[in-house]
């Protein structure tokens, strides 16, 4: 891999990750006070379902990374976005209600059309969520969240050519127990959490109940409107039954609801050159004069203000359900998982960012889908020393999807002027059949060998009309709103062979060693954004992954250790380009993705643990011709072969440290301080998406003797450092020079008080 310049906050961030862990070698050398105090103590066991059964997360030959319910409170992880900062490889930005945008080592997510699917799949207690925005709710009440890397195309399917997310809630428990907390934050922020769980029946039936409640101000102003913008008001409840009518046989009944809606949508204009004004739609595209009447925005004073004549709108309402069936026969686990999700989301958002109405989007969308997946696991454990040297899983998987999105687009200016309305309509149906094995060549040797085969039948339907503005006239080169009614269907099917192997090594004293070769693969789909007919479809996007591994649980488990290399090769890449109304359409390349991955977690002293991550990810297009919005001629067609893909960080570089001080019969303080830094992030063009950035945040607690209390109190980005999470250049004109930002929140506070029973 290229060598990876850092400007000096990475390397210092990255330099004091290593630092002290060094320290704790060096003190297990020399009989140190580190160690000293640490003999009574060793890091936790993490107990992962990634490879479909329960394994410790150490000897698993995956790069994978998992967070716990209780790591995800103290980092104040509130979605799927926040993830992202502390996991290797991953790169989420939410842009906007149905836009977000999910990368694990630089690919994923391609474009808004309703057909084209994500290359991170999403699972919620191993139900597929087939559309992202409804994940970034289902972060409350969480047992741990899984991170897998690599394409899963075995255990997982389609539409993992990256990688894999579960998000796993907590079970009921067997006593009566619960909690609630509220907390007040900047920008009143107000935020309510609670559960409570035990039995029903003694021995028998158990259930939980948990919610959410989460409420702020928003953080920008339009000028123009005087209306705040961009808030935060959601609400969400989970309920779960579990029942073990017999000793082998455990029922689970999880049903959810979440509902998020956001008053405002704004964006920043951010200029590298004082005065340069935002011309998208407000300059004629032909010309580049300016329009008459309409007032051309630039960067305010106050990043996080705005002057767009719409004040815009959006919101995402999930909810779903799984019933999960386990059954311990002789020798093997029977699993039945069935599963259905929906989601609705809508969303209204001023394009031309003027004082006055020139162009604007709006969209609502409502899908549903039902999966079952049946598979028998082999119970014996087969690990080094254990007589059994064979495991195997099997299962079969069917998923039906359905789903329509209706977009309105008002265009008022010339020759982009005119109104339309088009309506996609989705119906999707697949069927796999999959199967693993795992034997011991060797006591300490093992290959595991997969292959999963899909097939898969996508249906799309658009229908539309367009019409003129009376006294608006079309001209130029582009003409996207003709008087026009329009409609379009197709169909096809796509069949796909998964396999994977893995060679793994036991190095003895809690270390191993894995080589891997994966492939995976993410769903067709149809170009189905107007003018149309026709329909175009693009080819499923195919990935062979190669990767090599260490983990490592050592120094009689205070120090935990993993890294990876890997190398992917990807056939029909699915990108998201414009065509020549702007409209965002799906392109296809063959690029290859390679990098490095490790994460470190130490026990210093007693109560004192550290952890850090990194990832340093190269992706390149191999062959790729990429469309600047809104033109077709070969001045605005750029060869992109041999650069760098866009939308994702160089690297990214966390720390996390954790310190336990025993007050005695007065309870602990608990100290908790993390830090991230982040490449920047350039777009298609090669012009500035996100800029580089590192932030900090602290938390400290109190906790009584019992647990029973915990009063928190917690800064976010300590230094109020500014940054934005992503963006995109003005189409045409300075894009090297202008373009659309969120900023991120400013230093905030927060208190919380939590009571447990």
């Amino acid at each position: 891999m290229n060598m990876i310049s850092m400007p000096r906050h990475a390397a210092i961030l990255l330099a004091s990750a290593a630092l002290p862990l060094y320290g704790q070698a060096a003190a297990a050398q020399t009989g140190g006070d580190a160690v000293a105090a640490a003999d009574s103590e060793v890091l936790d066991t993490i107990v992962v379902t990634a490879m479909r059964r329960a394994e410790n997360l150490e000897k698993i030959p995956v790069s994978i990374t998992a967070l716990t319910g209780g790591t995800i409170e103290k980092l104040n992880i509130e979605t799927t976005e926040g993830l992202s900062q502390y996991t290797p490889s991953l790169h989420i930005y939410a842009e906007a209600v149905g836009s977000e945008k999910y990368t694990i080592r630089g690919i994923g997510r391609t474009s808004e059309d309703l057909s084209a699917d994500p290359g991170v799949a999403i699972f919620l207690n191993e139900v597929y969520i087939p559309r992202q925005a409804a994940a970034n709710l289902a972060f409350f009440d969480t047992e741990r969240v899984e991170v897998l890397r690599g394409p899963q195309g075995s255990l997982y399917g389609k539409n993992a050519t990256a990688g894999a997310i579960n998000i796993i809630t907590r079970q009921p428990t067997e006593q009566l127990s619960g909690y609630g907390e509220v907390a007040y934050g900047s920008f009143d922020r107000i935020t309510t959490k609670g559960a409570i769980s035990g039995p029903i029946v003694d021995g028998k039936a158990y259930a939980r109940l948990a919610f959410l409640t989460d409420d702020r101000d928003g953080m920008y102003r339009n000028l123009t409107t005087g209306e705040s913008a961009n808030d935060i008001n959601t609400r969400a409840v989970r309920g779960t039954l579990k029942i073990t009518p017999t000793d082998r046989l455990t029922l689970s009944l999880i049903g959810d609801w979440a509902k998020s809606k956001q008053d405002g949508v704004l964006k920043s204009i951010i200029s590298d050159v004082p005065g340069l004004r935002y011309v998208f739609f407000t300059n004629n595209p032909v010309t580049g004069a300016p329009r008459p009447g309409v007032t051309p925005p630039m960067q305010e004073e106050k990043l996080r203000t705005a002057r767009s004549a719409i004040n815009g709108r959006q919101g995402v309402e999930t909810y779903g359900g799984a019933f999960n069936v386990t059954y311990e026969a002789s020798g093997f686990d029977v699993v039945a998982i069935t599963g259905v999700r929906a989601e609705k989301s809508y969303g209204l958002e001023d394009n031309g960012r003027a004082q006055e109405v020139t162009s604007y989007n709006e969209t609502a969308q409502d899908t549903w889908s039902a999966s079952q997946e049946l598979r028998l696991v082999s119970s014996e454990p087969n690990e080094p020393g254990s007589a059994n040297r064979f495991s195997w899983t099997l299962g079969v998987y069917a998923f039906h999807e359905e789903g329509s999105r209706t977009t309105d687009i008002y265009r008022n200016v010339a020759p982009f002027s005119g109104i339309a309305t088009f309506t996609q309509r989705i119906n999707t149906d697949a069927l796999a059949a999959f199967a693993e094995a795992k034997y011991r060549i060797l006591d300490n040797v093992s290959l595991t060998a997969g292959v999963r085969y899909t097939t898969e039948e996508k249906a799309l339907d658009v229908t539309g009309i367009a019409r003129r503005i009376t006294g608006i006239p079309a001209g130029g080169p582009v003409s996207p709103f003709v008087n026009a009614d329009y409609t379009a269907s197709a169909s096809k099917r796509w069949n796909r062979l998964t396999p994977r192997a893995v060679l793994d090594v036991s190095l003895g004293e809690g270390a191993m060693m894995y080589a891997s070769v994966s492939k995976g693969f993410k769903s067709g789909g149809f170009q189905g954004q107007p003018p149309a007919p026709p329909l175009r479809d693009f080819s499923p996007e195919d990935v062979m992954n190669y990767e090599l591994g260490f983990k490592g649980d050592l120094l009689d488990r205070r120090l935990q250790f993993s890294a990876a290399v890997f190398y992917s090769d990807y056939k029909n890449l699915q990108l998201q380009t414009f065509d020549i109304n702007g409209a965002p359409t799906t392109a296809s390349a063959s690029a290859r993705s390679k990098g490095i991955e490790f994460e470190i977690t130490a026990l210093l002293a007693k109560g004192f643990t550290v952890n850090a991550g990194a990832s340093f990810i190269d992706p390149e297009y191999k062959d790729y011709i990429a469309q600047q919005p809104g033109f077709s001629d070969p001045a605005h067609t750029f060869d992109r072969s041999g650069e760098r893909i866009g939308g994702v960080p160089r690297y990214n570089l966390s720390l996390r440290a954790d310190y336990r001080h025993s007050l005695g019969d007065a309870g602990d303080l608990v100290f908790s301080a993390s830090a991230v830094a982040v490449d920047k992030v350039v777009t298609e063009f090669n012009t500035l998406w996100a800029n580089e950035y590192a932030k900090g945040d602290v938390r400290l607690s109190w906790e009584s003797l019992d647990g029973g209390w915990i009063v928190s109190g917690w800064v976010k980005n300590v230094t109020n450092e500014m940054y934005y999470r992503g963006g995109g250049p003005v189409a045409k004109y300075d894009t090297d020079k202008i373009r659309l930002g969120l900023i991120s929140d400013p230093r905030t506070f927060g208190v919380s008080v939590r009571r447990s029973f």
